[in-house]
């Protein structure tokens, strides 16, 4: 093999050991508290789901910087630990009068994956028909 092809070998296996250490460590496959094996390939299926959302926000996050593309391999945009801390903290208030106010917008990480995502969330007071509005605008996929 090239000197190329080893080290995009090499690149792919860290990627694969890096699946598995989110999926252990961060989005927490172990240990499985169920017992049938519907219930064992369901805990699975919705990790698995989890984790293509996680390296889906760090591609946005990494495309956001023209930079970084050359190291691809290497560059994840943000930590699975982060990324889920910062969404974690993300929520909507209800308030009376059917008023909602999202709250810790201003957090640095959960900026940095809203605008990955090219979704502006100016504070202020949102009716319910607003808040629909903001789902139907993401550009999750584009």
């Amino acid at each position: 093999m090239d000197a190329q092809t080893v080290i995009d070998k090499y690149h792919g296996l860290t990627q694969i050991e890096d699946q598995f250490r989110v999926m252990k460590g961060d989005l927490e496959t172990r240990p499985i508290y169920v017992r049938t094996p519907e219930h064992v390939d369901a805990h699975l299926l919705i990790c698995m789901i989890a984790l293509i959302l996680m390296r889906i926000i760090q591609k946005k996050i990494r495309d956001l910087d023209d930079a970084n593309r050359q190291d691809a391999y290497w560059n994840v945009g943000m930590s699975a630990e982060r990324i889920q801390k910062a969404l974690n903290k993300w929520k909507v208030d209800t308030l009376p009068d059917d008023l909602y106010r999202f709250t810790d917008v201003d957090d640095p990480d959960l900026a940095l994956i809203l605008r990955a995502f090219d979704i502006k969330i100016p504070p202020k007071l949102y009716r319910r028909a607003e808040l629909k509005s903001i789902k139907t605008d993401a550009k999750i996929f584009m």
